[in-house]
């Protein structure tokens, strides 16, 4: 005998063989237990532990003070000339504040320069910055990006007020937040590319800037831009590679048509 489902049809739609089978099946074994389709409860499931003593150093720190809220904690590290402790030494990261324990009692700063792109006079700055508060030199990052080092606890805030005095900033380009936003080096002069990525990697970068929600993401997640013509960004290496392709005839898409243009 078997435990036929209460009723054959869902949202409208006849049953499938395949599902009247394997209902058939799930109520006889209700039978088999003395069961009936309203005595079925959902079992009870023990609760992960969300208790900070649960959870990792990283996570346990963010949860006592956001990191982007971590600028007057800085402050008073200057003040002092003070090396941050275990916990202030990552949340300075959401400020681009990377400190060099144990090599140097200093802070090496990565800025965010969406598609590598800076101006002479930020270039001039920065050239000021390097001499009068960091080793001298600038590093250039794979991600078309700088890095300024050895800088002093007692510089970092003014580090930071220097480079965003010219329209520069450092903010999120370490930790739990999205990387550097890469496009083309050439792009906008490259007479061969499908389109100038330059105005989307502002676009993001300036979401991303003012979206706290993205500023928890898993480690080093990075975003490309690929524009086509002579030089590439290697893009499908990134977390997020959008690539830009040329559609030269319309094409069908189910019930519509894409038409003729460049396309991500």
């Amino acid at each position: 005998m078997t435990a036929l489902p209460p009723f054959d049809s869902i949202q409208g739609e006849k049953l499938t063989h395949e599902q009247t089978a394997y209902l058939d099946g799930f109520f006889a074994g209700l039978r088999e237990r003395g069961l009936t389709f309203a005595n079925v409860m959902p079992n009870p499931v023990t609760q992960a532990a969300t208790d900070s003593a649960a959870s990792i150093f990283e996570e346990r720190t963010k949860r006592e003070l956001h990191p982007l809220d971590s600028y007057p904690l800085l402050l008073e590290h200057a003040a002092a000339n003070k090396a941050p402790d275990k916990e202030n030494i990552f949340r300075f990261k959401w400020h681009g504040l990377f400190f060099l324990t144990p090599h140097k009692e200093a802070f090496m700063c990565r800025l965010r320069l969406p598609g590598g792109v800076l101006k002479s006079f930020q270039l001039r700055e920065l050239a000021r910055v390097s001499q009068e508060l960091t080793s001298g030199y600038v590093q250039i990052t794979t991600r078309a990006n700088f890095q300024l080092r050895l800088i002093e606890p007692r510089n970092a805030p003014e580090f930071l007020r220097r480079i965003q005095s010219v329209g520069l900033s450092s903010k999120g380009v370490g930790a739990d937040n999205i990387r550097n936003i890469t496009a083309n080096p050439t792009a906008g002069l490259d007479p061969d590319e499908l389109i100038d990525t330059l105005p989307l990697c502002n676009e993001l970068a300036q979401i991303i800037a003012n979206d706290r929600s993205l500023y928890d993401l898993p480690r080093k997640f990075n975003v490309a831009f690929e524009g086509g013509g002579l030089i590439g960004t290697v893009e499908d290496t990134n977390d997020i590679g959008l690539k830009a392709v040329r559609i030269d005839q319309p094409q069908k898409h189910g019930d519509s048509e894409i038409p003729v243009g460049v396309y991500f």
